[in-house]
């Protein structure tokens, strides 16, 4: 079994109209994804309110993640962007295909986030410079660091 298959049947309340948690990205992000997930949960029953996920795809080498808060107090649609940014700054560092530490890449037709194994595979070449994210902490901006963050070390290089 794939691992957002896994993720699915671990959220079996989160659908997408009639088709059932939609994720249209690699299993290379499921673990990004799931920390996402979990953050979402965690922060929406402490605050109240409804999360309802629209959409999780990759676009232009980077996980979008696409939802809408109802009756989410601050503190919560707080916690769940905070969340999101975190995910999407992470994708760009991690391989899309199989989770490993990667790199934005292009082949001339498609960004991707890849590993250098399937960067090889699509002949792509990593972007430069690599792009820079910000995140949000608490109530400020700062700037995201891949080296600092214990996620991203503990995908193998």
């Amino acid at each position: 079994m794939d691992k957002i298959a896994e993720l699915a049947e671990r959220y079996p309340h989160l659908t997408f109209g009639n088709l059932r948690f939609g994720i249209e990205c690699g299993d290379g992000w499921a673990d990004i994804i799931h920390a996402f997930l979990v953050t979402a949960e965690e922060v929406t029953p402490a605050g109240g309110g409804t999360l309802h996920l629209l959409q999780i795809k990759e676009k232009m080498g980077g996980l979008r993640i696409y939802y809408r808060m109802a009756d989410t107090p601050q503190g919560g649609w707080m916690g769940i962007d905070e969340a999101y940014y975190l995910a999407e700054a992470r994708s760009f560092h991690v391989c899309e295909r199989c989770g490993r530490r990667g790199v934005l890449t292009y082949n001339g037709m498609l960004y991707a986030t890849l590993c250098a194994e399937h960067s090889a595979e699509l002949e792509s070449e990593p972007v430069s410079p690599e792009p820079s994210m910000n995140i949000i902490v608490g109530n400020t901006v700062v700037p995201y660091d891949p080296e600092a963050d214990p996620f991203i070390s503990m995908s193998l290089d």
